[in-house]
């Protein structure tokens, strides 16, 4: 049976999975720009960046894992999206930069080693290997992750979060950039779809079905109950912190001049509330964030690959993860952002639509030609995205999406495949 502490530890865990240093890093900036309506900025962030994570969530652990929202898909289709997605979140992108933020953000400023191409390589290997030591043993990362990391995580947050309110260092600014031309809640929304975390939420619900199957809790209604339940507990520490980040950015123009990212307004806000004290604070805070976030997908990527060949295991998967993410994570970051944001602008919006899929798949007249034809759209347009990252999409196709409501926010994608689904159940139906 699973008890009210259970369903604490699992809430604390999927709260952990999904924070990572990017998630504290990136909101700073956002309240900083959107000034005095910070408030409203931060709501639209929280729907995108927390509530459209936590309904993925459900349905992949309801489902079992992320594989089952490609199962109408052709093989081939399958297995490519799937890959990407896992690579993507990553040994090939996501995990690289959370070893560098661990080390940039956290190690460095400590100022107790040199900084150097020597030091960085040892930092990455022992940061890599204490996670894979974690990931050797997936049955107590609920208990490791649940139980330990996040109430720690939790406790520096808490302190940063208390002391910003109590002791804001700057009145708040007017807004900037897009916040000041745009509608605070669009801006804000558009910045929570940035997050990216509806992917993470796909790879992290096998870890919550697992996790419970462990528990003998393997019915469908009872996962659902559970997931949501602990995942309730995620979107409120989630929202909470979000907004605390927030508020942070709005009243850091004392620290933010000159800042070309969060991580930085972050950073200084924290070093002038608490001095020295603040460095270690902060450097706790990044090393926790980004364990538990190295933890949960390296693990949900090397489960994904060890289905491949019986030969080749979860714990081969989590060897070669680890050798990859330490070794990609000393090249530069400006390279592997050109290379892998356009594969990312092309995979977001094909999981939103394959998890909303999910969702009404029983309500379907032909399941296949909605699947087929809504996901055809949804990659048309997201490719055009894609292309335009990298320069690549010719001006005459430009001009023509730059019509299109949202493209322009980059997601020029969402009403063509809302359309193309619509479609799809009127010809469904004829065809029935």
């Amino acid at each position: 049976m699973f008890s009210r502490k259970d369903i604490v530890v699992l809430g604390m865990m999927i709260f952990a999975l999904f924070l990572g240093a990017g998630n504290i890093i990136f909101p700073p900036m956002e309240g900083f720009t959107a000034g005095t309506q910070w408030a409203t900025a931060s709501f639209g962030f929280v729907l995108t960046g927390v509530f459209m994570p936590f309904i993925t969530l459900v349905v992949v652990s309801v489902v079992g894992r992320g594989e089952v929202l490609t199962r109408d898909l052709p093989k081939w289709a399958e297995v490519i999206f799937l890959a990407t997605l896992y690579l993507v979140i990553g040994s090939l992108f996501a995990m690289p930069r959370v070893t560098n933020v661990a080390y940039e953000m956290a190690w460095v400023p400590l100022s107790i080693t040199e900084d150097n191409s020597h030091t960085h390589l040892i930092f990455s290997l022992i940061f890599n290997l204490v996670g894979m030591l974690f990931m050797l043993r997936p049955n107590t990362i609920i208990s490791t992750v649940g139980k330990f990391m996040t109430p720690a995580l939790l406790v520096l947050l808490v302190v940063v979060a208390v002391n910003v309110i109590l002791s804001p260092l700057s009145d708040i600014v007017e807004p900037s950039k897009a916040y000041a031309t745009n509608s605070a809640m669009t801006s804000g929304l558009i910045s929570g779809y940035q997050t990216m975390d509806v992917l993470a939420a796909i790879a992290f619900g096998g870890i919550v079905a697992r996790a419970l199957a462990v528990r003998n809790v393997s019915s469908t209604q009872d996962v659902m109950k559970y997931t949501i339940s602990a995942g309730f507990i995620s979107v409120f520490l989630l929202a909470a912190l979000y907004f605390s980040l927030f508020y942070l950015g709005a009243t850091s123009a004392q620290v933010a001049e000159g800042a070309t990212n969060g991580g930085q307004i972050f950073s200084r806000y924290v070093n002038a509330l608490f001095g020295t004290a603040g460095t270690w604070i902060m450097s706790g805070i990044i090393l926790l964030a980004n364990m538990t976030t190295l933890v949960g997908v390296t693990s949900a990527c090397a489960d994904y690959f060890s289905k491949f060949h019986v030969r080749l295991s979860y714990s081969f998967w989590v060897f070669i993860f680890t050798v990859l993410t330490t070794t990609i994570a000393q090249t530069g970051l400006t390279e592997l952002l050109r290379v892998t944001i356009p594969a990312l602008l092309l995979i977001y919006p094909v999981a939103i639509m394959l998890v909303f899929l999910q969702i009404i798949r029983h309500k379907l007249p032909n399941i296949k030609l909605s699947y087929y034809f809504t996901l055809l759209i949804t990659v048309s347009f997201s490719a055009c995205d894609s292309l335009k990252n990298i320069d690549l999409l010719p001006q005459g196709v430009e001009n023509m999406l730059n019509y299109l409501p949202l493209y322009a926010e980059g997601m020029g994608w969402l009403i063509p495949a809302f359309i193309a689904l619509g479609l799809s159940l009127f010809l469904g139906k004829k065809s029935a």
